[in-house]
């Protein structure tokens, strides 16, 4: 497969994850709508898609990067559209292109370290998923009077980051340098949930 190929999968996908987390905001129940605009579930297409390209650092960040803006322009202009309003760029489509970009970046050199590395860096990219999980669902746990509606979506999403974590390491989870990586990441992922918490409230 040539590299036009995967860029264009990770358009693709970035579009229609974005339509499906309109559909899925319309018509979950309240108390797993949350799931639906989770930025972590949002980061397993960009992430995998460059996974699975193997591509050189450069081109699995721009993968990464593309997946998810396709991802925040694919929500918002159907959900315009599923609206019936015009399509404006208003602060939270700045918030999340500027999340998109910096989250890209990092989670798609992730996936070329995952798939390249060896040693620490490696444990890192392999343990960037289960820790963005984690750090979600630390972050909305240590805000819960905001989510009280929604527990279960929480208690699911923390749940989902210890389930990754084990199926990408299994017989390997226990291990030092995995559990550190684990720690450290989910540790900068909560401060970035934090710093996204009061930029939004």
């Amino acid at each position: 497969m040539n590299i036009s190929k995967k860029y264009t999968i990770g358009i693709i996908l970035g579009i229609v994850v974005g339509i499906l987390t309109v559909i899925g905001q319309k018509y979950l129940s309240i108390e797993f709508n949350f799931l639906a605009n989770s930025g972590a579930i949002w980061l397993i297409p960009a992430f995998l898609t460059s996974y699975y390209s193997k591509l050189n650092k450069g081109h699995s960040a721009a993968v990464c990067i593309i997946c998810l803006l396709c991802c925040v322009y694919g929500y918002y202009g159907f959900e315009a559209v599923i609206n019936r309003h015009s399509f404006t760029i208003g602060l939270y489509t700045i918030i999340w292109t500027v999340c998109a970009f910096g989250g890209g970046l990092i989670f798609g050199l992730g996936a070329y370290f995952a798939n390249k590395s060896s040693g620490f860096s490696k444990y890192c990219g392999l343990n960037l998923l289960p820790s963005v999980f984690l750090a979600e669902g630390i972050n909305k746990i240590i805000h819960i009077s905001g989510y009280m509606h929604m527990i279960p979506a929480v208690i699911m999403v923390t749940v989902i980051g210890v389930l990754i974590y084990f199926m990408i390491n299994k017989k390997h989870a226990f291990e030092k340098w995995n559990l550190l990586s684990l720690l450290l990441i989910t540790a900068l992922g909560l401060l970035g949930y934090e710093i996204l918490f009061r930029i939004t409230i």
